[in-house]
């Protein structure tokens, strides 16, 4: 070291001048902002006293409310049980939970990604590489170290008290964060307000089994790291924070695996250390402690799926099916701000309050800027990365009640500053802002499952009823991963999985109006995958190797339809009328919602039945296909129970049905585009009907599930 000081020291005059001049115009500014109000409070102990009564307030409130949420799943509603345990409220779930049960088993990790996106995976069975301990998420290490057996059920219950857990952790994290800066009070307000926001508790809450139930707490605890490493009194000790940041990226990378938000860590800590700590060494030496202990890999962000329109794949372009799920489409700023704060008005506030930190600390509020930036990546990636900003959010609010308070109890008299007055304004301050933030969290909020419980229990009935070594499930795929782990069956595509080209494929199976094109695409999805499909260069070429995959021999499908799926319909006609050789959507002619067909309820009298039926206004003619006097029906069809009643077709070349559900004692009216009418999926689900011998009724539980088994064998 004394080598190195040597040589900074002949080299020193221009970089002492310009830390000199830092010096003076950081001594300057700190005079008009260091206000005995504005600033860290003193460290008492009353002070230390009142910070970890809200700290634990802050944790406590967190795991109170998803405890709540488990109790009402566990005895107030049959539906949210799955073998008698509560299910699951995301559908990537199931992915963690089936990575757990094979490390129970002993299984080679290769085993489960080997059964998806059938039949593109198989060969790295194949591979003899030996298992490694993080081959599988951290989560599911985590859940299959604490779960009583392999089962769904025992690991659906280690799941959902892992949830209690994490929340805490969370908590704990974001005090952690906002602590390392001096700010222990607004930290534990932070922890509440953002651990319960709209934004955050809806990914967190119970049964989201998901990485996002610790993405927060793992995001907060680096930060925290990095700004005690930049805080640090001493090189030694700053280094020794820089290890523990750098160790915490790890586990994150072991955890969520995104080297982005190890990379804006790292940035932080590079301004930290260049700002506080002002040696070139300590800044390039701490930084690379921080990186090369994160285990951090290269990316490229430009190539992220989420900023492409479309995919290319071989000769085709494929719809970039990302832009059909909810939670990546973007909402407006004053959105924003509602779910991370419960109200625009609240936002406001805490935003003024976060002006006011960077007018204070202006240093450290640039270092937390990306949990700020966040939020603003709603209009790049869409809404799901909001819950990032809400912990700072409060965490402004809370900076700006107690600072002014303490700015009020600073003047209340000409005395000026007095401690025991600003020691008082601070506890009463921080407890009105954690009433606030309790108050404006939606507490009460209860999640739903993802799937009805019918569905999960059609989906189980396929382990004892299909051949494991014979068989494909072909759904949407949303049902990918809880398939897998229900029934250990094969898929064609799931959560991870839905930008392959067989997502649009299984979408064009769905809408095809003739069943024996549908099986013909599905087999050849089964046993030529990707690779039969880069092997064409044109759509006509596809559709003859559909035509000749019907007489081929194949594994056994299993195509499961549901009542949730006809309610997907408009993001599956989205991804299916799409010309994938121009990469442009396709209008079904006629249809005024471009290429979106869905199920539209009509509010109908049943008076005139079945000659005519008068809805909303509009008069059908059931008999000759007409709308008030035009004729735009192509057919209707009433169907009970899953079963045809009546069914009609005029030959007047219409766009558009008309269909009657009966379900028991309760009647539905829809009105759709006569390609859904016409589709595989709506008479395979609607109305049962079945136009292939090598189609068969394997499972059924009409209205919410049907199975419907394809025979691989042409000759069977």
């Amino acid at each position: 070291h004394e080598s190195v000081d040597r040589m900074l020291k002949t080299h020193t005059p221009i970089s002492e001048t310009l830390s000199t001049r830092v010096d003076r115009f950081a001594k300057a500014y700190s005079s008009h902002v260091a206000k005995s109000w504005l600033g860290p409070e003193p460290r008492t102990w009353l002070l230390l006293s009142c910070a970890i009564v809200l700290i634990a307030l802050a944790i406590t409130a967190n795991v109170h409310v998803r405890h709540s949420q488990l109790q009402i799943w566990k005895s107030e509603n049959p539906a949210t049980l799955i073998f008698d345990t509560p299910s699951f409220s995301t559908a990537d779930a199931p992915y963690f939970l089936r990575q757990s049960a094979i490390a129970l088993r002993d299984e080679q990790a290769a085993a489960f990604n080997s059964i998806r996106v059938f039949p593109n995976n198989i060969d790295i069975l194949a591979s003899d590489q030996p298992s490694g301990l993080r081959d599988a998420p951290l989560l599911s290490f985590l859940i299959a170290s604490f779960a009583d057996g392999n089962d769904p059920a025992s690991l659906l219950a280690a799941g959902n008290r892992g949830l209690l857990f994490t929340s805490a952790l969370t908590a704990m994290a974001v005090v952690i964060c906002f602590g390392a800066s001096g700010y222990w009070a607004q930290g534990a307000i932070a922890g509440l307000g953002g651990g319960l926001s709209a934004a955050y508790l809806m990914r967190s809450s119970i049964g989201r089994i998901d990485t996002d139930q610790l993405n927060l707490g793992f995001m907060y605890l680096m930060f925290g790291l990095v700004v005690f490493a930049g805080r640090a009194s001493s090189r030694l000790l700053c280094f020794g924070w820089c290890v523990a940041a750098g160790l915490s990226a790890n586990l994150f990378m072991w955890w969520y695996g995104k080297p982005e938000l190890i990379v804006m860590a790292a940035i932080a800590l590079a301004w930290l250390l260049a700002c506080l700590q002002r040696r070139i060494l300590t800044v390039l030496t701490g930084t690379a402690i921080f990186l090369a202990l994160s285990g951090v890999t290269s990316f490229n962000p430009f190539t992220s799926t989420y900023l492409k329109d479309v995919l290319a794949d071989a000769s085709f372009i494929f719809p970039n099916t990302f832009q059909t799920i909810t939670e990546i489409q973007s909402v407006s700023f004053s959105h924003i701000l509602y779910n991370a704060t419960g109200s625009v008005e609240m936002g406001l506030v805490c935003l003024t309050g976060l002006a006011l930190f960077l007018i204070r600390h202006p240093v450290i509020a640039i270092a937390y800027g990306p949990l700020v930036a966040f939020g603003l990546l709603n209009f790049i990636i869409g809404n799901r990365a909001i819950f990032y900003s809400a912990p700072i959010m409060w965490f402004g609010a809370a900076f700006l009640m107690t600072t002014t308070a303490r700015f009020i109890a600073a003047n209340l008299s000409e005395v000026g500053y007095a401690p025991r007055r600003d020691q008082a304004a601070t506890i009463l301050a921080a407890s009105i802002a954690m009433i606030v933030a309790w108050v404006n969290s939606p507490t009460d909020y209860v999640p739903r499952p993802s799937f009805p419980k019918p569905v999960l229990e059609g989906l189980a009935s396929l382990k004892t009823t299909a051949d494991p070594a014979n068989s494909v499930v072909a759904t949407w795929w949303d049902y990918g991963y809880a398939s897998m782990l229900f029934n250990d069956l094969p898929t064609f595509h799931d959560g991870g999985s839905q930008t392959t080209p067989t997502t649009h494929f299984v979408a064009t199976a769905l809408l095809d109006a003739d069943q024996v094109s549908s099986i013909g695409n599905l087999k050849f999805l089964s046993t030529q995958g990707h690779k039969g499909i880069a092997k064409e260069s044109s759509l006509a070429g596809l559709q003859t190797q559909f035509r000749q995959a019907l007489d081929a021999t194949s594994p056994d499908l299993y195509v499961v339809v549901s009542g949730q799926m006809a309610g997907w319909i408009s993001s599956i006609s989205k991804i299916g009328n799409w010309d994938i050789e121009t990469g442009t959507p396709i209008t079904p002619r006629g249809n005024n919602t471009g290429p979106q067909i869905f199920y539209e309820p009509l509010n109908c009298r049943l008076a005139g039945y079945p000659q005519r039926l008068n809805c909303a206004g509009a008069t059908f003619d059931l008999e000759q296909g007409l709308i008030n006097g035009v004729p735009a029906l192509s057919g209707w069809a009433h169907s009970q129970d899953g079963a045809v009643v009546r069914r009609e077709s005029f030959g007047n070349d219409g766009d558009f049905a008309l269909q009657i559900v009966q379900t028991d004692n309760r009647i539905n009216v829809f009105f759709l585009h006569r390609q859904l009418f016409e589709s595989t999926f709506n008479e395979l689900y609607h109305l049962g009907q079945i136009d292939h011998p090598s189609i068969s009724l394997h499972y059924d539980d009409y209205p919410h599930i049907r199975i419907y088994k394809v025979d691989g064998d042409p000759n069977g």
